[in-house]
């Protein structure tokens, strides 16, 4: 089995863990943490701060995957993200046996599609992404790199959203509709109108209530 290790020990990391052993490619060797560098989750150690990632890499770890979750920092994401890169680890996908992905869909590195999520036809999800539990993502959809559609959202047909974009948990995102990047959408919001950059928008409809400097 081709060797991992992933980066960031919290709740998100669980699922993670799950996803690979229902997939059966990866053998995990441990957990990098900045935060907690000792003890294990589901019985994968946690092997000591980031600063390991390249030693492991020298001694022929050839794979690695952001496994921190987030809603408010996904800068903080991509940056490891860049940072396993430019160590030169391989980045996989990561697509739960228990997900929908059509054929036709394009799914990039670095992205995770957990249980019971659907990836229509023609819809592309870029690298360094978390399509969350059950979320839909319908036919012919863009979504751009680092975003996170958190669990239960639902993108209507042929949306297109942009790079570090967040959905929150039950959204509804109707048909067509274009989200700027950077930008946060709130939990349970429907959004029937074009949200620009930088915005975070909440309700139903959703209306925007922040600029983000």
């Amino acid at each position: 089995m081709k060797k991992i290790v992933l980066v960031g020990a919290g709740g998100h990391c669980k699922v993670i863990i799950d996803i690979i052993k229902s997939i059966e490619e990866f053998e995990i060797v441990g957990i990098t943490d900045k935060s907690n560098i000792c003890g294990n989750l589901l019985g994968i150690p946690i092997i000591g701060d980031d600063e390991v990632l390249q030693d492991l890499f020298n001694k022929g770890v050839e794979y690695a995957f952001v496994s921190l979750g987030s809603i408010d920092n996904l800068a903080f994401r991509y940056e490891l993200y860049k940072k396993l890169k430019q160590i030169g680890f391989k980045v996989p996908t990561l697509i739960h046996k228990n997900s929908i992905v059509s054929p036709y869909a394009s799914i990039e590195e670095g992205v995770c599609i957990m249980a019971n999520a659907v990836v229509n036809a023609n819809a592309y999800v870029g690298k360094n992404s978390i399509i969350n539990t059950s979320s839909i993502i319908e036919h012919d959809c863009i979504i751009g790199d680092n975003c996170h559609i958190s669990p239960g959202a639902k993108l209507g047909g042929n949306c297109k959203i942009g790079n570090n974009v967040h959905i929150g948990i039950g959204a509804t995102v109707i048909h067509s509709i274009n989200i700027g990047e950077n930008t946060t959408i709130g939990a349970g919001a429907v959004v029937i109108d074009n949200i620009g950059d930088n915005k975070v928008a909440v309700g139903v409809p959703a209306k925007i209530i922040k600029t983000k400097v």
